[in-house]
């Protein structure tokens, strides 16, 4: 959500302001051919929005993307640029939703399953493989990154992009955006969160992929 946020400042991205999960439920035909059946979803995202004239390309941020890269690649026919994101996930199990703020938001198996099958394609020419906390502790270096993997100049509006930023408002945040701050890494030192993070440790594939992920 933050990078989306951070990719609506650029004059050339139109960031769609919602989650729209046009791949989580298709069609396929015997002869491979890919059928979104919410694709309408992205139409009207278009209509309803206000698209800046500059903007030459759009991004969606749905979470369950990266279950579909295959099915993406194959609708638009290679024709795409995927972001994979990556965040220790002894700090993502710790996180509370603003809709749900009395539990956890993801369990250690969601996010083993979800790493697991985006770095199944971190060789993929169209797929970029970046640290969240990367993107928070050297920005200016993972977005010249991410801009290069784009095919997007590297800009002030995106190096400045919270004062330049479009979607400021989304359902994971509990506020409006907010600059970058380095409070949410590393989280799970808190003695608080002590039984939350042995629990995600308990699991062999976690501690693997931790491992795997330096």
């Amino acid at each position: 959500t933050l990078l989306l946020s951070i990719l609506s400042a650029h004059p050339e991205v139109f960031a769609c302001p919602n989650e729209l999960g046009i791949f989580n439920k298709i069609k396929k035909t015997e002869d491979g051919e890919i059928h979104p059946e919410r694709i309408d979803r992205l139409y009207r995202t278009f209509i309803s929005n206000q698209i800046k004239p500059t903007a030459t390309r759009w991004c969606e941020k749905s979470p369950s993307n990266v279950k579909h890269i295959d099915d993406i690649d194959r609708y638009f026919e290679g024709k795409f640029k995927f972001i994979h994101l990556i965040r220790d996930g002894r700090d993502v199990v710790l996180s509370v939703h603003p809709t749900a703020p009395d539990r956890y938001w993801v369990d250690p198996e969601r996010w083993i399953n979800d790493v697991s099958i985006g770095l199944h394609f971190r060789s993929h020419p169209n797929v970029l493989t970046i640290f969240y906390e990367d993107l928070i502790l050297d920005y200016r270096k993972t977005i010249a990154k991410i801009c290069e993997f784009c095919e997007l100049p590297l800009n002030d509006e995106i190096l400045n992009w919270h004062e330049n930023a479009h979607v400021t408002k989304n359902r994971a945040y509990f506020s409006k955006v907010k600059s970058i701050h380095p409070k949410s890494i590393a989280k799970w030192k808190r003695t608080k969160d002590e039984e939350r993070v042995k629990e995600f440790m308990s699991h062999p594939e976690a501690v693997k992929l931790l491992e795997e992920l330096n």
